[in-house]
């Protein structure tokens, strides 16, 4: 028994169970920090509306946060368990190149999944308008020279980002795959598919506990066997550089 990169296509599912059930179960959200009032409070902005809330964890101004807020009558909102978005979501997230689910799935599902996304970039390198996009997908092709693909992922109404490495673990002595997603209402979540005694195995790591308890329960129908673990410091495979100029061979 083998595996490959067409595995992960099934974890991509993972990017469209129900977001929406997700985000009212897991009760986490995305703000926006607009201001520092002092003493602790800070005017935010979530999807819906501008708000002052109260963190015990100091905020950075202009920055974006996966949190957990909790709202009760006669006090002021409180937010909890701040973890902030890595830099890189914000950078790609005005890119014309984004990727919905189905065509990432049909992506990695190709006899070449490297290539054909290679090709896409090149493609859109020659159409740039800007220097910004430029830049931007430039850092998706040096991503991709890293061995690393990178994708600026669009699921539902939510804009997210995907990871993706294949390499050789000296420990098994077995190539396996490491992946990362950053998504609006799961948080950073890491991981690895590997091949353990003839039996496919997924590791998954993420930075909450109620995302934890909500994969667990979806993932009852997931054909591999699949380990949940919460972690701190969840970190991308490959961080885009903003250098203005870079020296990409293609």
């Amino acid at each position: 028994m083998s595996f490959s990169v067409n595995d992960l296509s099934n974890i991509i599912k993972l990017a469209s169970i129900s977001p929406n059930e997700a985000k009212t179960l897991i009760k986490l959200l995305t703000i926006d920090v607009l201001k520092s009032l002092g003493e602790d409070k800070y005017l935010i902005l979530t999807a819906s509306k501008e708000l002052i809330a109260s963190s015990e964890t100091a905020l950075k101004q202009d920055s974006k946060y996966w949190a957990q807020l909790e709202i009760k009558q006669n006090t002021l909102p409180t937010l909890s368990n701040l973890i902030k978005h890595p830099a890189l979501l914000k950078n790609l997230q005005n890119l014309p190149l984004i990727f919905e689910t189905k065509a990432l799935h049909a992506i990695l599902t190709h006899e070449k999944p490297l290539e054909k996304i290679k090709g896409k970039l090149l493609e859109h390198l020659a159409l740039a308008s800007s220097k910004d996009e430029f830049t931007q997908v430039s850092n998706l092709l040096l991503s991709l020279m890293q061995n690393t693909l990178t994708i600026p992922l669009q699921y539902q109404q939510y804009f997210g980002l995907f990871q993706m490495k294949k390499r050789y673990n000296k420990n098994t002595k077995r190539s396996q795959i490491d992946f990362y997603a950053a998504l609006e209402n799961l948080g950073p979540i890491s991981g690895t598919i590997m091949l353990i005694e003839d039996e496919i195995s997924v590791n998954l790591e993420v930075a909450f506990k109620a995302t934890k308890l909500f994969l667990e329960e979806n993932l009852n129908s997931f054909k591999y066997k699949t380990n949940i673990y919460i972690k701190e410091n969840i970190v991308p495979l490959y961080n885009l550089h903003t250098n203005a100029i870079l020296d990409i061979n293609v």
